[in-house]
């Protein structure tokens, strides 16, 4: 059972990381404009979305090799995805004078519902590692530990202009620029 939990926990990860990545202001989905919205506050806001996006995306891996921080790590992403709809949902941030549109209102509502099984299977499965029932699939390691230190740079470098390319697009998109 406890090997099922982590492959839902993954699962939910990736849809809910997929979901808010669609909502990329300039996107097709979101068209609402945040032009009153302070330049630095909105472009820390993006910041914070697209570590999430893409800190849920690469978390996946973890979860599979049935790592207990990211068994916790997702319950703390899975509040993260009920903080960052409730909030919008609610309208108390990013308030914007355009009406959200149906898409948006679609997905926020969907990615509201799934954070909360993202954070209570996430708890079950952290606990089920306590318990030591969880089947943990070992990593075959390299005669040379700094085989791989390479490829681990150049994927923090790719990742980094990523997330700076897409947040530098969606607070220009929001800002009207």
């Amino acid at each position: 059972m406890t090997l099922q939990i982590k492959h839902y926990v993954a699962g939910l990860l990736g849809i809910s990381g997929i979901a808010l990545g669609t909502l990329v202001p300039g996107g097709p989905i979101e068209t609402r404009s945040f032009v009153h919205i302070n330049l630095l506050t909105l472009g820390m806001f993006n910041t914070f979305l697209t570590t999430l996006v893409l800190g849920s995306l690469l978390l996946i891996y973890f979860v599979l090799q049935s790592k207990p921080w990211a068994m916790l790590t997702a319950a703390g992403i899975g509040v993260s995805y009920l903080g960052v709809y409730g909030l919008d949902l609610a309208k108390i941030f990013p308030v914007s004078p355009d009406a959200m549109p149906p898409a948006l209102l679609a997905i926020e509502v969907v990615g509201t519902i799934l954070s909360f099984p993202l954070i209570a299977l996430s708890i079950q499965a952290l606990q089920a590692y306590k318990q030591r029932t969880f089947a943990t699939i070992p990593f075959p390691y390299p005669n040379n530990p700094h085989r791989l230190q390479l490829p681990k740079i150049i994927l923090a470098i790719s990742l980094g202009i990523a997330a700076l390319t897409i947040i530098t697009f969606a607070t220009s998109s929001a800002m009207g620029l």
